[in-house]
């Protein structure tokens, strides 16, 4: 039985910071307080731009956003000098924005929070909003200016770790540094900031004197006097691995992906990971020496491997869960199908993650195995475009529950179900499922 020699950490800690700051924002679902609305008198000036406002108001609290925002747009025109008009336009589409955001409409709330940063070129939560629509519309490269402006004035401790998670994934580990040392002066507490600005030290000490190497598509980082075939067999390795999976999934990253090799000994160092790892992607490819050291048909393994595991990424945001993201990845590596006997009859997707996680290594290779075999079972019901379609509807924001019943035409408890009976298993949860 083959043991798992490639890990891939979980959701990217980056879309897990995204979610958390999109859910934190009135997470309670609560019409917004309309006391944080201004109404105008209307001896204060026309009485149409009071009429207007207290209309917009009253939309405002029914949560008529696109009634709301045109009322409150008219009477800021009608009264363009009035700073509390133009703040209720602003705080209009900033709520609209969030709201859209929430129900997985990304380019949408990005469109309605730069119409709220026209009326308030400062709004820190229509910047903030701004940064994290743009990572979920997968336009991660939109997102750095607006959250740039919001933390050069305000030390906003989510939005600077996500700028610095930014500046990493494009491989800006300097100016990552030094936005997280700032932060940390004025709020040394921080135990998130201070755990990624470790982090990244201990990246920049172990990668000093790396060189990078661009092909289309691929960024290799490596130590500059080493093995320059190795580095030219990686990529030319990557870009074909490139154009297979992403010519069978039908879908190719829009951003180029970063690769770093190792020497031996750092690759532990840097990850944390057991010496019988030999690849791991969390953003970037990672690969040990002794990965990029074995002979050419294991090395495009290993790099298939990966390779999938940044592709599905790109193509998820980052949404897809683990077995999914784990059996694709093994499936495109070429890894034989295993003895079903041997996998666990009592299967639920939530008992497969834990096994995934785990560091029990029998356990982990019973996880790799039935990650694999349902995502076979997913080529057979529909082929490589159904697991494209749902890997796009999860990157959409749609929960996996409802991807997996509009893309197989059945809810995922009966998919569970099912799979436990093919497998031997109770049929518990069959009924429930129907």
């Amino acid at each position: 039985m083959r043991r798992p020699t490639v890990v891939e950490i979980g959701l990217a800690a980056l879309v897990v910071l995204l979610l958390g700051a999109l859910w934190g924002w009135r997470s309670d679902g609560r019409a917004p307080a309309p006391a944080d609305l201004r109404a105008v008198p209307a001896r204060a000036t026309a009485p149409e731009v009071a009429l207007l406002t207290d209309e917009g108001i009253r939309r405002f609290a029914g949560r008529e956003f696109a009634e709301a925002c045109e009322r409150f747009s008219e009477a800021a025109a009608r009264a363009p000098e009035s700073v509390a008009l133009r703040g209720n336009v602003a705080r209009c589409f900033g709520d609209w924005g969030w709201q859209a955001l929430r129900a997985g409409r990304a380019e949408e709330a990005m469109q309605l929070f730069r119409q709220g940063l026209a009326a308030s070129p400062a709004g820190e939560d229509l910047l903030k909003g701004l940064g994290v629509a743009a990572v979920h519309a997968g336009r991660a490269d939109l997102a750095v200016e607006p959250l740039a402006r919001l933390v050069r004035d305000q030390p906003d401790g989510e939005a600077t770790i996500l700028l610095a998670r930014l500046y990493d994934q494009r491989d800006e580990g300097t100016r990552a540094v030094t936005l997280l040392r700032r932060f940390l002066a004025v709020h040394p507490a921080d135990v998130e900031a201070r755990r990624l600005l470790d982090k990244l030290t201990r990246e920049s000490t172990a990668e000093a004197g790396f060189r990078k190497v661009e092909t289309a598509h691929f960024v290799l980082k490596a130590r500059g006097d080493g093995d320059a075939e190795i580095r030219r067999t990686v990529l030319a390795t990557l870009e074909r691995l490139y154009a297979d999976i992403g010519g069978a999934l039908g879908r190719y990253p829009a951003e180029k992906i970063l690769v770093v090799l190792y020497p031996a000994g750092r690759f532990q160092e840097v990850t944390g990971t057991h010496d019988w790892v030999s690849g791991l992607f969390d953003g970037k490819i990672r690969l040990p020496a002794g990965a990029v050291a074995l002979p050419h048909p294991a090395l495009a393994r290993v790099l298939a491997h990966e390779g999938t595991h940044a592709i599905v990424h790109q193509i998820a945001r980052g949404r897809a869960p683990r077995w999914l993201q784990e059996g694709l990845a093994q499936h495109f590596e070429g890894v034989d199908d295993e003895d079903l006997l041997e996998l666990p009859q009592g299967l639920t997707l939530g008992g497969v993650e834990a096994l995934l996680t785990s560091g029990d290594v029998a356990k982990a290779r019973t996880g790799y195995r039935t990650a694999l075999w349902l995502v076979r079972d997913l080529l057979e019901r529909g082929g490589m475009p159904t697991i494209t379609e749902l890997l796009t509807r999860l990157g959409s924001g749609e929960p996996v529950t409802t991807a997996v019943e509009r893309v197989y035409g059945l809810p995922l408890p009966r998919l569970e179900a099912q799979w436990r009976l093919v497998l031997g298993g109770p049929a518990d949860g069959d009924s429930a499922a129907r």
